[in-house]
């Protein structure tokens, strides 16, 4: 069976995009993914909060090839070791500063954590919502922009569950 998508338009909002997301799945999708989905900051900050630990980026495979940075990378649980996220992402060297490159290629930090250090002004367009039945995950992906230039494309997939969050969030 074939993946699940929605195209996130201008003319369709995110709420709406997620409902039509829910109606082709057959299912609701719990609260705390939708917050993972449809978030347009910091992916790290957000799990943060959530978790009450601060996630690390593990970076799995980084490559270039000329003016094009392959990265790809888990968000991991620092308390758990749990992969949280896995995202695959395509970075346009040529319309970034030479401080932010260098920041990636220490791999360290993940993209938004960089970007927002380097105090860049950017804009991230949700494109697709998703549904993966053969591994029961909910995926997305989006386009960074910068001065309206696209400067970086991710595909990022949840791996974990609403209830596997759930057993960890601590509620003070």
């Amino acid at each position: 069976m074939l993946s699940t998508r929605v195209r996130v338009t201008e003319n369709r909002r995110i709420v709406e995009s997620m409902i039509s997301l829910e109606a082709k799945m057959g299912k609701r999708i719990p609260l705390l993914s939708k917050i993972l989905l449809t978030d347009t900051g910091i992916l790290e900050d957000k799990l943060h909060i959530i978790l009450n630990s601060v996630p690390f980026v593990q970076v799995i495979k980084q490559t270039e090839s000329g003016q094009l940075i392959s990265r790809q990378i888990y968000l991991v649980d620092t308390n758990s070791n749990k992969k949280l996220v896995y995202a695959h992402s395509y970075i346009r060297a040529s319309y970034l500063p030479l401080k932010i490159i260098d920041q990636i290629k220490c791999k360290k930090l993940g993209l938004g954590r960089i970007m927002l250090e380097s105090h860049m002004e950017i804009h991230k367009e949700i494109l697709t919502l998703g549904y993966d039945p053969r591994n029961d995950k909910l995926f997305r992906s989006y386009i960074i922009y910068n001065k309206r230039r696209p400067i970086i494309k991710v595909k990022e997939v949840i791996l974990v569950t609403d209830d596997e969050l759930s057993g960890v969030v601590v509620l003070k």
